[in-house]
């Protein structure tokens, strides 16, 4: 078996001319790449306080129970506008109706003193 470059051939300082050669080969690649710079990290701002605080009596949460079905009211119109123009009515009146059904029955529950279904 024969090597085209051997230690025979070069000899001993050729081999280690060669090993310090590779050796700055490596330091210079390693200086002469930058880092990359660190990533940016985007926090989430904080949630307002009134998010976060519970409600505490009937009331309050009857009222969340108001808001919160106004929006899902609001959605359903929403999604009514994605419909065709013949179809838009019935999804209207579809949605109304279930926002008067709800809404009959907070009544009816803060009425008897019942907590608002979740």
């Amino acid at each position: 078996m024969s090597y085209p470059y051997s230690v025979k051939t070069t000899g001993w300082p050729g081999l280690v001319v060669a090993l310090f050669m590779l050796n700055g080969f490596a330091a210079q690649a390693q200086t002469a790449l930058p880092l990359p710079p660190p990533p940016v990290i985007i926090w989430p701002e904080a949630e307002p306080e009134r998010w976060t605080q519970e409600d505490v009596t009937l009331e309050q949460r009857f009222d969340t129970a108001r808001k919160e079905t106004l929006a899902a009211h609001q959605e359903a119109l929403n999604d009514c506008q994605t419909l065709l123009a013949t179809e838009r009515p019935d999804c209207s009146r579809q949605a109304k109706e279930q926002l008067e059904l709800e809404l009959a029955q907070l009544k009816a529950r803060a009425r008897f003193g019942f907590e608002p279904r979740d």
